[in-house]
């Protein structure tokens, strides 16, 4: 049930509804039922062939979809209709109720993030962190340091980035719903979609940023990326090395943004009996 269906654009690749499961083609293979009940959320990349019905079944089954190209950009999130609010949507609510909430929760988001910047730059040069951990950092002073390791290409950087960037909105929102809290009220992204999602996004984005570094360490031996008429693109080889290192460090992922949403009831509760609700 927690498994990602992945459907990358392919030659002949055609996806149909077959009752309670998909049924997947693709020219000169043989063809796959996949029962939705094995499935927990789903990613399409690229243009592929597909039934209405197969976005009907997932969202029937409070499975996300998310629709992205290959040059990074999310095209769409499909999520289940429900015309009730999520069931702490009240109790979230005092997350924005003052300025003095507003500031205490910029002020944890930017603590969250901090400790992904030093994880992140302990995996990439331990001798660096310890620096880091030793003088004290600021924001700018991880900007440089992942600066140097960034691609020359700024356009490569933002399309691979922005593909592994909608690999985490996936299973932020996933975890969102699941945990019945309004994925769109954010704080640091108030007022637009998924904006909750956008602020979790932000903490962990430089988890992302060593997604996107150990992507390009080996994009100089191999052929990840491909100059097309509109600019770069990943190429299949690239989509499957970064799926492979996200499936690799799914589990860690679920668990660190489990910790973070966790944080939030805990501070929902706090500021709660802070203005007397409880």
């Amino acid at each position: 049930m927690d498994r990602t269906l992945y459907l990358n654009e392919n030659k002949g690749l055609e996806v149909t509804r077959d009752g309670p499961s998909v049924w997947i083609k693709e020219d000169g293979k043989a063809g796959r039922r996949i029962p939705v009940r094995l499935v927990g959320r789903v990613v399409v990349i690229g243009n592929l062939r597909m039934d209405a019905g197969v976005i009907t079944l997932f969202t029937e089954n409070d499975i996300p979809v998310t629709f992205m190209n290959r040059k990074g950009k999310e095209v769409a999130v499909t999520i289940p209709y429900n015309h009730n609010l999520p069931r702490h949507y009240e109790e979230q609510r005092v997350l924005l109720d003052t300025e003095a909430n507003e500031n205490r929760v910029r002020a944890w988001i930017y603590s969250r993030r901090r400790g992904f910047h030093l994880s992140t730059v302990k995996r990439l040069s331990p001798v660096v962190a310890a620096d880091f951990v030793s003088k004290g950092f600021r924001e700018a002073d991880y900007g440089d340091f992942i600066k140097k390791l960034r691609p020359r290409s700024e356009e490569q950087w933002v399309v691979v980035c922005g593909l592994i960037g909608n690999l985490f909105k996936e299973i932020i929102i996933g975890g969102l719903m699941k945990s019945d809290l309004d994925p769109h009220m954010g704080i640091l992204y108030r007022r637009h979609n998924f904006g909750l999602a956008l602020d979790i996004c932000h903490i962990i984005g430089p988890e992302i940023d060593l997604h996107a570094v150990q992507f390009f360490r080996r994009n100089m031996d191999n052929n990840l990326m491909q100059k097309g008429n509109n600019g770069w693109i990943v190429s299949q080889e690239g989509m499957k090395d970064i799926i492979h290192r996200f499936e690799n460090r799914r589990k860690a992922l679920h668990e660190k943004i489990g910790n973070i949403i966790d944080d939030i009831f805990r501070l929902m509760r706090e500021l709660m009996v802070g203005v007397g609700v409880e």
